[in-house]
């Protein structure tokens, strides 16, 4: 009787460990019964680098910073009132990140002389772009979000970041 014991409870305990890996090794391969929802409200940015940007200073190579970023490009000066909420709102909400608003740094990119300037700017459109310490471009916000939905995702990159 002992044995069949040892046999079963051999068996429920390998179970329990291989099942779940099989059924994670069937989701991650195959897509399947993934979630198709996010809960981030930019949207996200795949393998693309600050560096690609190719931004530049008054004439010189801009250096990155080992700071979150947030980019706000900007094609043509701000007429549209969208353009004009983020310009006056960004600065508010790098001081509503508390205690980790010295972690973020606030950029415009842009044609004139006091902001940083890159040939891409036509490509990039209006928007607001978020980038890690890395120089990786993280998320990308079009100027009909609000700065709000910003500060909850950047928040959250915040919390689980460990760099920056």
């Amino acid at each position: 009787m002992s044995s069949n014991t040892n046999k079963m409870t051999f068996w429920l305990i390998w179970l329990v460990g291989v099942v779940p890996m099989a059924i994670a090794f069937f989701m991650y391969y195959t897509g399947m019964l993934s979630p198709s929802s996010t809960v981030n409200n930019g949207e996200l940015i795949k393998s693309q680098t600050l560096s690609q940007w190719k931004l530049q200073y008054q004439n010189k190579a801009w250096q990155q910073s080992n700071q979150w970023q947030i980019l706000h490009t900007q094609p043509l000066q701000c007429q549209s009132e969208a353009c004009t909420n983020w310009s006056s709102t960004l600065p508010n909400l790098v001081k509503l990140l508390g205690k980790d608003s010295d972690r973020v740094v606030l950029l415009e990119v842009g044609k004139q002389k006091s902001m940083l300037q890159t040939s891409k700017l036509s490509e990039l459109g209006e928007a607001v772009w978020i980038v890690d310490p890395l120089g990786n471009l993280v998320m990308r916000y079009s100027p009909e979000l609000t700065p709000k939905q910003l500060l909850k995702d950047l928040k959250k990159l915040l919390k689980v970041s460990g760099i920056g």
